[in-house]
């Protein structure tokens, strides 16, 4: 991480929201870097507060307000202002460099996914959301923008499914096309059942009949790792 934008991303990845942060002008700092860890090559964000250099790009933003003669005379008795003023500055500069080569797609896909945090697709889509990275977040919002654009279909779920449980199998009846079963290769848990909720009602299309399982595999003929004693999936 160096420039803020960068930090703001990764404090996302991190479960720090941006009104999470508060960005604070660095007493030491490289002049080579606008980030100030004390590690140059700092991989995660583990305090709220950050400091940084607020001179490598931005001087002419914060020269007069942290030149020592306005922070030590003209501002002595309004330190927390100073502070204040300059963490909102920075946010608003985020933001813009974070918009920087911004798609129009990728403005749809943001509109999407506060949408789906704000329950406009239904509370079931808002909780299982609630239960994802960011980066799932922006995938699931990706993958309704594409079902939007071409219709509600079984890709799009497979896709998503994909995307969200690494590793999961979908078995199509060859018999029955409009039945598929789903294999997760997980333990369910609450956390895990609320993301497939939100898929299911999200993404699955109405006229398919959809079986689940976790942890366990249905057994297969000829398929020695799916006949196992004890660990083979009724139904």
């Amino acid at each position: 991480m160096n420039f803020i934008w960068d930090i703001v991303l990764q404090a996302a990845q991190d479960n720090f929201g941006s009104h999470d942060i508060f960005f604070k002008p660095a007493e030491k700092f490289s002049p080579y870097y606008e980030h100030s860890f004390s590690c140059i090559n700092e991989k995660h964000v583990d305090n709220p507060e950050i400091e940084i250099n607020p001179l490598l790009r931005f001087t002419s933003v914060f020269e007069y307000l942290l030149h020592p003669d306005v922070k030590n005379l003209i501002f002595r008795n309004q330190q927390e202002f100073i502070y204040f003023y300059f963490d909102v500055a920075v946010h608003i500069l985020a933001e813009i460099d974070l918009c920087h080569g911004i798609t129009q797609r990728e403005i749809y896909i943001r509109k999407i996914r506060r949408e789906l945090l704000d329950g406009v697709f239904g509370e079931v889509a808002k909780i299982g959301m609630l239960e994802l990275k960011r980066d799932k977040q922006i995938a699931v919002a990706d993958e309704l923008l594409k079902m939007m654009e071409t219709g509600s279909n079984l890709q799009s779920f497979c896709n998503i499914m994909k995307q969200i449980f690494e590793g999961c199998i979908i078995y199509q009846n060859r018999f029955h096309p409009q039945r598929i079963y789903v294999y997760i290769g997980k333990e369910r848990d609450e956390q895990l059942d609320k993301q497939w909720q939100m898929i299911r009602e999200t993404f699955l299309p109405l006229d398919i009949e959809v079986k689940i399982f976790w942890a366990e595999h249905f057994g297969i003929l000829g398929i020695e790792a799916t006949m196992l004693s004890d660990k083979i999936a009724i139904f």
